[in-house]
């Protein structure tokens, strides 16, 4: 009989912002899981039809005590550029990230 293993970091998300008006539409989160704090900034640009993400991911073993809650707290209380405020905090703390970003164009 197989042992049943225990995930100490089940899969958590926390919307950050989300919003709506004439010209894009937004949706920013931040979510966990065992290996990673991953933070995804979404914006669709509605006059062009086009869907733009960005996303930072955090490997927990570069964390040490920062959880998920801190870093929602400190991304909502943000008044700049959430993408970038996070950017600053995790050089200037010396907490290594890695950076992403996704395009895509509805031509319908």
């Amino acid at each position: 009989m197989g042992q049943l293993e225990l995930d100490l970091y089940p899969y958590r998300s926390k919307t950050i912002s989300v919003g709506e008006n004439q010209i894009f539409s937004w949706h920013d989160n931040i979510s966990e899981d065992k290996d990673k704090i991953c933070y995804h900034e979404s914006v669709y640009v509605k006059n062009q039809g086009m869907d733009l993400e960005d996303w930072l991911h955090i490997k927990r073993q570069n964390l040490g005590k920062l959880t998920l809650d801190y870093f929602y707290s400190l991304l909502k209380k943000s008044k700049k550029a959430k993408l970038s405020f996070l950017k600053e905090f995790l050089t200037r703390n010396k907490i290594v990230y890695e950076t992403g970003s996704w395009e895509t164009i509805d031509l319908n």
